[in-house]
């Protein structure tokens, strides 16, 4: 299996989600399309993925959390709020996030003797608690992902070609999960979800060292999820809302709109709402 790392950087973009079923936007058009998204709720500037994940922290150190927190939430928080954890949680860390200590000598990203399974396993329950538990202000999905990525990386483990964050960012979100209430997973949604992501990591992960430019290439990504969903629910939303026309606006898709589409309303693959 490819591994990211053997694949050209400009052609991975072409093909690797969220962009995948519509035009990537150029680095000059993201914090618009941000802003736009959130609306004039603003906090902080755009952060650079050096300048906000720094150090030798273990990505399950609330600090750690905090910068990728802070990375895929710098400028645009809906709530206008300030970004970070919230209260309850904050309170909570206060003695781990004073901590000055160094938990590994040398660059963040090494390899341990560990098998891929375990440290998938690992860092998908990492992901699905930062996710169930909403630890933070705003961004919870997008950091949950960010950690899982950073913490693959921390452990000698890169995701393949074949991995796609929307993909990722759809099950880690079991939006249509029974056990799935105000946003919030019960126990069943919450084990359910992890499983799902275990299986999928596993055939998308590789051995290899986690490169400064990998590393970026992903954490933008998952920053610029919200364009996605945006995009993504508006073509979801006029396929409900013209029903007696849907077919025709589905067959104008193409094969990896409809595919986006599918993750993110499994409804359109069965019963009534069922499009072929």
């Amino acid at each position: 299996m490819t591994s990211l790392l053997e694949i050209p950087f400009e052609v991975e973009l072409k093909i690797n989600p969220p962009f995948l079923a519509w035009p990537h936007p150029n680095p000059s058009e993201v914090e618009t399309l941000l802003l736009r998204q959130y609306g004039a709720q603003t906090s902080a500037p755009f952060l650079s993925f050096e300048e906000s994940i720094y150090g030798v922290l273990s990505t399950f150190q609330p600090a750690r959390l905090l910068q990728l927190n802070r990375f895929v939430t710098g400028g645009t928080t809906p709530s206008g709020d300030v970004n970070g954890f919230q209260l309850s949680f904050r309170n909570k860390t206060r003695i781990a996030m004073n901590t000055t200590g160094v938990e590994n000598s040398g660059n963040t990203i090494y390899e341990t003797e560990h098998s891929i399974r375990a440290i998938i396993e690992t860092a998908s329950a990492l992901a699905l608690d930062i996710r169930t538990n909403q630890y933070f202000k705003d961004g919870n999905h997008r950091t949950s992902i960010l950690a899982l990525i950073l913490y693959l990386a921390e452990h000698g483990i890169v995701l393949t070609s074949s991995f796609y964050i929307y993909r990722a960012y759809t099950i880690v979100s079991a939006r249509f999960h029974p056990g799935n209430e105000s946003n919030t997973l019960d126990a069943t949604a919450h084990a359910d979800a992890q499983r799902h992501l275990v299986r999928y990591l596993r055939r998308r992960t590789v051995r290899g060292v986690a490169t400064i430019d990998y590393l970026q290439i992903l954490a933008e990504t998952v920053r610029q999820l919200p364009i996605t969903v945006a995009r993504v629910e508006e073509v979801g939303a006029n396929l409900r809302n013209q029903h007696r026309h849907r077919q025709q606006l589905w067959n104008r898709l193409n094969w990896a709109q409809k595919v986006v589409l599918k993750w993110t309303f499994p409804d359109l693959k069965k019963g009534w709402n069922k499009i072929r």
